[in-house]
């Protein structure tokens, strides 16, 4: 593990410990077990995972921490995870000096072997981000604007952390793929042990380079326009999941949606009314010709 410490005229204390972890939501964001107490989980890594306790780093230095793994012969095939909190502490007294300087890395072993895994699809659909990409909702009609991603919830009920793969398909109502996401897991997201994970992909997507608080160089995914004309669409999704030496599984979905902007819901109500309107002067152009006749 590589720490460095970014002051140059203040050295650096850092404890160091090994905690669980698991999943705080359907995103993925980490849950740390802080709390000394805390249980160990089926999972954890914590009886084969060692590192030394603490650290001194000169101010302006960095330094490398040796972690050792070790699994024993008998150990069950599947995943197994934690993670090791490094907090900046007051060299005298081992508090903590702000919650500002703690963080952790997350450590992940694969035990090979016959494994359960078991991903089950809770759900499949259009769907529509929240302003912080942490939430949103799943959409069958859109008025406003075309979707720009889907999203697929899976549940993970086996003993080893998966990474799925796919691609989907969009059709329109003529059966004609107008859209190909070819990879629906572009940021190779994984579903943990016992969590139900969601996972979105763009129908069309840009890269935004951008800098951090460290000026290093960075790039953000963005979900752009599709560009679809106004209709019924039918999305199929196909995903392949499996460690290797396991049989690979496949889970495949269908969902529709109909993309109504308003401009296509008014030129539809115009149309509908000039034709209840040519309806009408043509029946009352017959009724008037056959008042006619009968005079």
């Amino acid at each position: 593990m590589y720490i460095q410490n970014l002051s140059l005229n203040q050295d650096l204390q850092v404890g160091i410990r090994i905690i669980d972890f698991g999943a705080a939501n359907e995103t993925g964001t980490p849950a740390l077990d802080i709390a000394d107490n805390s249980p160990q989980t089926a999972w954890s890594l914590k009886p084969f995972l060692k590192v030394q306790d603490s650290i001194k780093v000169a101010a302006g230095k960095s330094a490398n921490i040796p972690i050792s793994i070790t699994i024993p012969a008998n150990q069950g095939a599947g995943s197994y995870y934690s993670a090791i909190e490094y907090t900046a502490q007051n060299p005298t007294t081992k508090e903590k000096v702000n919650i500002a300087a703690s963080t952790a890395s997350l450590v992940f072993v694969t035990v090979p072997g016959q494994t359960k895994e078991l991903l089950g699809l809770k759900q499949f659909g259009a769907y529509v981000s929240d302003a912080k990409q942490t939430s949103g909702a799943f959409q069958s009609i859109f008025v406003g604007a075309a979707p720009k991603e889907f999203a697929y919830r899976l549940q993970n009920s086996g003993n080893i952390a998966e990474q799925p793969s796919g691609s989907l398909l969009v059709k329109n109502m003529f059966g004609r793929t107008v859209k190909e996401v070819k990879d629906v897991n572009a940021k190779k997201q994984l579903v943990l042990i016992g969590q139900t994970r969601r996972i979105e992909a763009c129908m069309n997507t840009s890269v935004l380079n951008n800098k951090d608080q460290t000026g290093q160089q960075t790039q953000t995914t963005l979900c752009d326009d599709p560009g679809l004309m106004p209709g019924h669409y039918t999305a199929q999704i196909a995903l392949f999941y499996g460690l290797n030496g396991n049989n690979t599984q496949e889970i495949t979905a269908t969902t529709s949606f109909w993309y109504l902007p308003w401009w296509s819901i008014i030129i539809l109500i115009v149309a509908l009314l000039l034709i209840v309107g040519l309806v009408w002067l043509i029946r009352r152009a017959f009724s008037g010709r056959n008042k006619k006749y009968r005079r």
